[in-house]
């Protein structure tokens, strides 16, 4: 897996196993996603599936440019009007059951943000499990499961709530991004990870996702992160993804067996908002 862009001026994740290439979302420029695809041998012809979490621009900006085409586009129905997905491309994913991509298996989760059906998504291969939410303004404890399974988990870590309190924006966009439907915080984030890994089995790699530019730095992002994680007697490999160019290149230190993943039943809350709701 290789981050082609993380925050708030485009993102994108390329996804490769022996029998599937998937993009997961598409808001970098057409041709950093085609230049990506063509260091992997793969072509925008041939991907397998683009996973789509929602209709935002900074996720959809290339969208466009593979409509028309035969890959599946995956994406849940709210998401699918919101960002007009031509009916033939799109592939429905919900939250009851997953959906099988060659021989991987994708789970989408709900989350909250100021979108209409917004979604992290599970991703299984045969031999690790991928856990991505890159947009949510809250934590829930849907989340811990899919989290605590996840051989690479790649979780939002978006502002220092100190530096978004006495930073620049407005006010209404402060109160925003600080919403239950915004952007997650460094604390949150590190302290959740914390939380949900500390009586974990595995040890995953940690990808901090989405940082903002003008409210977080690398330093600090990852360093509340490996703070909150040292509390809890976790030493864990935690990296900051680069906002505009793209980042390493993960693959699984020790390949496994994965069978297959099923959710506890946690109690439903919907994630679809009207545009009157938003902060």
């Amino acid at each position: 897996m290789q981050s082609l862009g993380s925050g708030s001026s485009g993102n994108a994740f390329l996804i490769k196993t022996d029998g599937a290439s998937i993009l997961l979302d598409c808001g970098v420029g057409i041709r950093t996603i085609d230049r990506a695809l063509r260091i992997h041998d793969r072509r925008l012809d041939n991907l397998d599936a683009v996973l789509i979490t929602h209709e935002h621009s900074d996720h959809i900006r290339s969208l466009a440019s593979l409509f028309g085409k035969k890959t599946p586009i995956v994406a849940t129905a709210g998401t699918r009007r919101q960002a007009n997905i031509p009916p033939p491309q799109w592939e429905e994913i919900t939250f009851a059951r997953p959906l099988a991509i060659g021989s991987v298996s994708v789970w989408a989760i709900m989350v909250k943000h100021d979108a209409r059906e917004p979604c992290g998504y599970l991703i299984e291969t045969p031999h690790a499990r991928i856990s991505v939410f890159t947009d949510l303004g809250s934590w829930h404890e849907r989340l811990v499961e899919p989290i605590r399974a996840s051989d690479l988990v790649v979780l939002e870590s978006n502002h220092d709530e100190e530096l978004l309190r006495n930073g620049p924006y407005p006010a209404y966009l402060k109160r925003r991004v600080a919403s239950d439907v915004g952007h997650l915080s460094n604390d949150i984030c590190a302290c959740s990870l914390a939380s949900a890994l500390g009586s974990g089995r595995l040890q995953p790699t940690i990808w901090l996702a989405h940082l903002s530019q003008t409210n977080n730095s690398p330093g600090l992002a990852e360093n509340a992160a490996r703070s909150a994680f040292f509390d809890v007697g976790l030493s864990l490999d935690v990296s900051a993804l680069p906002r505009t160019v793209s980042g390493p290149v993960w693959t699984p230190t020790t390949v496994r067996e994965v069978s297959s993943w099923t959710p506890k039943r946690v109690p439903p809350e919907s994630s679809q908002l009207t545009l009157d709701s938003l902060p």
